[in-house]
């Protein structure tokens, strides 16, 4: 593989070096020279994105800071717990996929410690304080080495103490990490922060100023990813997550820190990404993705292409080769920025909110265009709610926007309005549309409605003459089983289609809200297989689709009807 390298002078021009000096200082001088350039190129790339960059952290910055082990020598550590060696349960974990081959033997040691775990007097604190939370066989392990990584401090050293403060500076769109430590979130504390999947799916997420620890938190030991359950589980049920992380991929240079190239979760995630993404897309985001690691014996500072090849693409990603990280730092510090993310994220949730409901929220007010007066504000919504109906009438409402309305339960439309003017407008061109969503909201207002009256498409729709049923096309064995989070996860190029067809319950139709909203953010029209999946999800919310409590329902989806 070729490769532009900006670090390592040829073994030639190196001799030339040490010949015109015979001292090493001028060889120095100019690897410092080529790592000014090599960050400025960094800077440069960053900056023409006209996005911040996402940081992907992994473990390599917690041994540097903290001192911590490797995952093998966590493992390590908890073989001790039961008195045994590592190499004994390498030996019991040998058979299986070499990438899960460190969660098997984490499996292999929680079952052994339960016991000891439960019996031993040595652990009475620890049961006193966590017996409650136990629920699986690897918990007793999670705690105890949550205890341990929260045992460990900063390491004491004037380089890291210098790095760790210009961490704490970095403009950064948002955070993701495998790591169980605090460090990111002690160095960030303007960021919100969110552990695993359950709290970021229950959550009004902004995708803003927020720090995803995707393998859960040494604050929360049971929700650490450890053993090979968690992760067959990991995989399995974290669509919703998995979707986010992707989106945050496509949508912002990506700089990874403390990973490998070779790094099996990155190459999983990438994978997903494949699936996902045109060959066209894929190109764009080539360039966007940034390795940064420090460098060996064979590896010198500066900056260089590389790639990663995963199921047969090849991405081309930057890897920058250097020592000392304050000096990224740095550059992810100057970087342009219109809002201090801390504000931008509290702008997004409350415009979020403001978006559906007529009411001013704390210190962002909305207000019509001819109000505002920009010398009086520093940040004003300029369309209401109200307004966005009353300026531009039902005629011109798109089916994108209802159905957009429809996902966050949005109840300011004018009832009969909405009957009268935009469901016709709607069904008109389209056999798929809202159409328990407005009855719904009818009858919410009181108001009788005629379903005789109905478009002819709308009724076809809602007595299930117009089915809601896949398209032909590739069928997996008993897909119709699976439910919409486990179809996602396992074929994501199905999703849309098959998606009409699945199972759904609770969960599984707020990532289904999850799922559709970027695909109609933004887009004047949408193809008809997505625009039957959003029907799917109408029935589900708002007609007689989901077997559970739709109260409940209505609450977990955070809609103001509930």
């Amino acid at each position: 593989m070729a490769e532009r390298f900006w670090g390592r002078p040829s073994i030639d021009v190196a001799r030339s070096l040490v010949f015109l000096s015979s001292s090493e200082q001028v060889l120095a001088t100019t690897n410092e020279g080529l790592m000014v350039e090599a960050l400025k190129e960094i800077k440069s790339l960053l900056s023409s994105s006209n996005t911040l960059p996402v940081l992907f952290v992994g473990s390599g910055l917690s041994q540097r800071y903290l001192g911590s082990p490797t995952w093998a020598g966590l493992l390590e550590y908890a073989a001790t717990l039961v008195h045994r060696s590592l190499s004994y349960y390498e030996g019991l974990a040998a058979d299986g996929p070499s990438n899960l081959r460190l969660p098997r033997i984490a499996s292999r040691i929680a079952e052994d410690f339960y016991r000891e775990w439960f019996d031993d007097p040595e652990y009475v604190a620890s049961r006193d304080k966590y017996e409650k939370l136990v629920r699986n066989t690897g918990d007793p392990l999670k705690i105890e080495l949550a205890q341990y990584l929260q045992g460990l401090s900063i390491t004491n050293d004037e380089t890291i103490a210098e790095e760790m403060e210009k961490l704490s500076a970095v403009r950064t769109h948002a955070v993701i990490t495998t790591n169980y430590d605090s460090i990111l979130e002690d160095a960030l504390p303007d960021l919100e922060l969110y552990v695993g999947q359950q709290s970021v799916l229950f959550s009004a997420t902004q995708a803003v100023g927020e720090i995803y620890k995707i393998h859960g938190s040494a604050g929360d030991p049971t929700s650490m990813v450890l053993t090979d359950e968690d992760y067959k589980e990991y995989w399995a049920r974290n669509p919703y997550l998995i979707a986010k992380v992707l989106t945050l991929f496509v949508e912002h240079p990506v700089i990874f820190l403390g990973y490998s190239l070779t790094d099996s979760h990155i190459q999983k995630l990438l994978g997903n990404l494949v699936e996902c993404l045109t060959e066209e897309q894929l190109d764009t985001l080539n360039r966007r993705l940034i390795f940064v690691n420090r460098p060996k014996i064979d590896r010198a500072e500066g900056l260089r292409d590389s790639t990663i090849t995963v199921e047969e693409h090849s991405f081309r990603v930057q890897e920058l080769i250097i020592e000392d990280y304050g000096s990224l730092y740095d550059v992810l510090a100057e970087l342009p920025q219109h809002f201090p993310v801390r504000l931008l994220r509290q702008l997004s949730e409350s415009v979020y909110q403001l978006a559906y409901s007529s009411e001013p929220t704390g210190r962002v007010y909305v207000l019509p265009f001819e109000e505002a007066r920009e010398d009086e504000v520093e940040v004003v919504v300029g369309v209401g709610t109200m307004e966005r109906l009353g300026l531009k009438g039902y005629s011109a409402f798109t089916r994108t926007e209802f159905f957009l309305d429809m996902l966050v339960g949005a109840t300011d439309h004018n009832v009969p309005n909405m009957m009268n003017e935009l469901l016709p407008s709607v069904f008109r061109v389209a056999k798929f549309a809202p159409i328990w969503y407005p009855l719904f909201l009818a009858e919410r207002a009181g108001d009788t409605v005629d379903l005789s009256a109905l478009p002819r498409r709308a009724r076809a729709l809602l007595e299930g003459e117009t089915a809601l049923t896949p398209y032909p096309g590739r069928r997996p064995p008993e897909w119709d089983q699976l439910r919409f989070s486990e179809l996602l996860a396992s074929y994501p190029d199905l999703a849309t289609n098959l998606g009409v067809g699945c199972r759904y319950e609770l969960e599984d139709v707020l990532v289904l809200r999850e799922y559709l909203r970027p695909e109609l953010v933004g887009k004047t029209t949408i193809q008809t297989p997505l625009a039957k999946l959003c029907s799917r999800f109408d029935l589900l919310a708002f007609g007689h689709g989901f077997d559970g409590d739709r109260r409940e329902l209505h609450r977990e989806l955070g809609f103001k009807c509930a």
